[in-house]
């Protein structure tokens, strides 16, 4: 969801940062580089997607991300990267994982100008929800609103479909193969609401 907001962001001919801050998770799925928050290292650190959207990996070494743990380096961080870039978009990974690799979300959240809450469909439960936004609240974060991810969640199709083939064998082959035809065919069935 943030490669594919900084990609937007940048289409509009805007310098775009995404910087990888979550630790814990997979992120944007770079290895990890050597840079620090005074800007050492990050020249070769960052990665050049496009001539206005550069991603910087996550930090490699410790130093690094227990500075960025503390709220005034990290505001410094930010600003020296707001001299060359019109947005800068953080995946801070997840919020209600709370551990010691994480940088917490929170601080991530509250160091910038608004966050968007991204829930993983049949994954995140209401409380868990709940649960971050009250945190995000009570660190006074500017929160625009959430995103629901259901890439891995199947659509009403793809179920239709895993049941017709493993519990409709007494459906005759024509018809079973006309509903088939017809659920790959409607595209609302399938996700698809544009």
């Amino acid at each position: 969801m943030c490669y594919w907001l900084a990609r937007r962001c940048a289409e509009d001919n805007n310098k775009v940062l995404l910087i990888d801050l979550d630790l814990s998770g997979s992120g944007q799925g770079n290895h990890t580089a050597d840079w620090e928050t005074n800007g050492s290292g990050e020249i070769d650190a960052i990665i050049h997607k496009t001539t206005q959207l550069d991603i910087l990996p996550p930090p490699k070494n410790q130093e690094t991300t227990m500075a960025l743990r503390q709220p005034q380096t990290l505001l410094k961080t930010i600003q020296r990267w707001q001299q060359t870039y019109h947005y800068i978009i953080f995946d801070a990974g997840t919020i209600s994982a709370a551990n010691w690799r994480n940088l917490p979300a929170a601080n991530i959240c509250h160091a910038s100008d608004a966050a968007i809450l991204c829930i993983a469909a049949a994954k995140t439960t209401e409380s868990e929800v709940l649960t971050s936004i009250d945190r995000l609240k009570q660190g006074g974060v500017n929160l625009l609103g959430s995103i629901v991810n259901d890439q891995h969640n199947p659509s009403l199709a793809c179920e239709i479909l895993r049941i017709l083939n493993t519990r409709a064998s007494f459906l005759p082959k024509k018809i079973k193969m006309c509903l088939i035809h017809y659920l790959n065919q409607n595209s609302m069935l399938q996700g698809k609401y544009q």
